[in-house]
């Protein structure tokens, strides 16, 4: 079972300009930036595909922070960050647009560092000097850690230590600075997350509310349904919500619920059956095969679709259009702070973003 955890809690997140602009000092004041939007909406941004999906194919009206992803620890404590991640026309457009940036730290295959340095305070301390100064230099409104994971008890006292140390540095500078988490769904990982002593730290905890199938699972089944169909015991967002806010106490002001802009195949006829193969699908190749050649089915129990080949030999779940607008709907219900989405590079096709124009409207004032 952990095993299983791991790797399906892997494919969470491998699937999270110098100077301040005019009138941009107030907006960094407030958590919510100047947006319309009644909840935040918190998307990835690719830094690794900006060739294909640059900022100027963003729509900023539908979000309230962008996320880049991923700079990353090394185990002295030192800051690295790849070639092609630093973006000023990025942050610069978002802010004129009144929507924050957040730099993201860590994801799947970039938290090797995140152990040693969190080991000792004198390597915390040099991570969180060397961040906080990146942040301040490139015009970034704070910062997103995505340690994956903390799984033992050395490491979540540590991380009690690290996320303590770097809220108060970020808090202390006028304005403050912003410090979000990206959470993982799984109670295993989610146990050695100290949350009772780092709430406080946080303005945001966003649950990686994806991924309950692909690869690793033992049947077929929907990539982030709704609600869990009573046969299949993977777990679901609700699931997810109602462990995240009634048994771990995280207050619905901080806690943002996850939508994914892709979907994932299984070589089979149907849902919870065996498979061989699992394949990730963004959204927009989704609509580029819809048209012929597969039935498109809704799961009136978990609330979202997927779609069988003719001849029975592959199904895609995935999110659409009715999907996207049913979870933000629960967002509204359950009077969360918002959502976080992977990744706003997906759904974009043919110069538009059906998906998080969904979410715009679903969440505008």
């Amino acid at each position: 079972m952990k095993k299983l955890l791991m790797t399906r809690a892997a494919a969470a997140a491998a699937i999270l300009f110098s100077g301040f602009l005019p009138g941009q000092s107030a907006q960094r004041n407030s958590i919510h930036g100047e947006s319309n939007l009644t909840k935040a909406v918190i998307g990835y941004f690719p830094s690794w595909n900006r060739a294909a999906f640059d900022h100027t194919k963003i729509d900023y009206k539908n979000l309230t922070h962008i996320v880049n992803a991923f700079a990353k620890p090394d185990s002295d404590g030192d800051l690295i960050i790849p070639r092609g991640f630093l973006y000023p026309a990025l942050n610069a457009a978002a802010h004129k647009n009144g929507v924050k940036v957040l730099m993201s730290v860590g994801g799947w295959g970039n938290c090797e560092g995140f152990p040693g340095m969190a080991s000792t305070a004198s390597k915390r301390r040099r991570f969180i000097t060397q961040a906080l100064n990146f942040c301040k230099k490139n015009n970034y409104d704070g910062m997103d850690i995505d340690w994956e994971f903390v799984d033992n008890g050395e490491k979540s006292k540590n991380f009690v230590s690290l996320i303590k140390e770097l809220s108060a540095t970020l808090k202390s500078q006028s304005p403050p600075l912003l410090l979000s988490m990206a959470a993982p769904a799984d109670v295993y990982y989610a146990q050695w997350i100290k949350y009772e002593v780092l709430i406080g730290s946080f303005d945001f905890i966003g649950v990686m509310t994806y991924v309950f199938h692909g690869p690793w699972s033992e049947h077929s089944g929907h990539n982030a349904p709704l609600y869990a169909p009573a046969n299949d015991a993977c777990g679901s967002i609700n699931d997810a919500y109602l462990y995240a806010h009634l048994t771990r106490k995280i207050p619905n002001k901080k806690l943002l619920l996850g939508i994914p802009f892709y979907g994932r195949s299984f070589d089979c006829a149907g849902l919870h059956q065996e498979f061989q193969n699992s394949v990730y699908y963004p959204y927009a190749a989704i609509r580029k095969i819809r048209p012929s050649g597969w039935d498109s089915i809704w799961d009136g129990v978990a609330k979202v679709p997927w779609l069988r080949k003719k001849d029975q030999s592959k199904i895609i779940c995935y999110d659409d259009v009715r999907s996207v607008v049913q979870k933000c709907r629960y967002v509204k219900a359950k009077n969360t702070a918002g959502i976080i989405i992977w990744e706003i590079s997906l759904d974009y096709y043919k110069g538009s973003s059906v998906l998080l124009s969904a979410v715009g409207k679903e969440f505008g004032k």
